[in-house]
């Protein structure tokens, strides 16, 4: 059995864990999640200290909501769609700020890290920040389609929306992207 498994527990739902294995299944939980779910979030937001803030308050939704969960095999989608969710909270509360004060000031704009260095070809970044470009929900369902490669379906759950909306979405934000580009789709 998989320390992962081991650790979130074979008591199955509603049944208590003691204060240690809930501690247990949490750092292993973190160990092997918290690099994922800090690049979507950055995908998300262009802001790693957003995203990291993000994960974190993930992780400390579901250790404050630990014995409630009803499965604990969907906890990989607790703690994306957290993610997810919370960096709406990011767009929010940057678009109020925009609309209170004056246009955001490229000194106030978090500047990639070590993630730059990482999109090695100059066609990559083009990229990324195009899809930084499109509006939010295209923005939300590119990511979740082609970064995290979950299905139309996976996407819908995520997101809480239509399987529908996902296509429309995907479909808007692409030809968005093709045009930006100067790519033929």
């Amino acid at each position: 059995m998989s320390p992962l498994l081991r650790a979130v527990g074979e008591r199955g739902p509603g049944a208590p864990a003691t204060d240690l294995e809930r501690e247990e299944a949490l750092t292993v939980l973190f160990r092997t999640h918290c690099a994922d779910l800090t690049r979507l979030g950055y995908a998300l937001t262009g802001d790693r200290g957003a995203a990291e803030e993000a994960v974190q308050d993930a992780f400390v939704s579901l250790h404050r909501h630990w014995r409630t969960l009803r499965d604990r095999s969907a906890i990989h989608a607790y703690l994306r769609a957290a993610v997810v969710n919370r960096c709406r909270s990011v767009h929010r509360d940057r678009a109020r700020r925009v609309r209170a004060t004056e246009p955001l000031r490229p000194e106030l704009v978090a500047l990639p890290g070590a993630e730059d260095e990482a999109l090695a070809h100059e066609a990559s970044r083009r990229i990324v920040e195009q899809v930084r470009h499109l509006p939010q929900r295209q923005r939300e369902v590119i990511v979740c389609r082609y970064y995290l490669d979950l299905t139309e379906r996976q996407t819908a759950d995520l997101l809480q929306i239509s399987v529908g909306s996902v296509k429309k979405h995907a479909s808007r934000a692409l030809a968005a992207l093709h045009d930006r580009m100067g790519v033929a789709p």
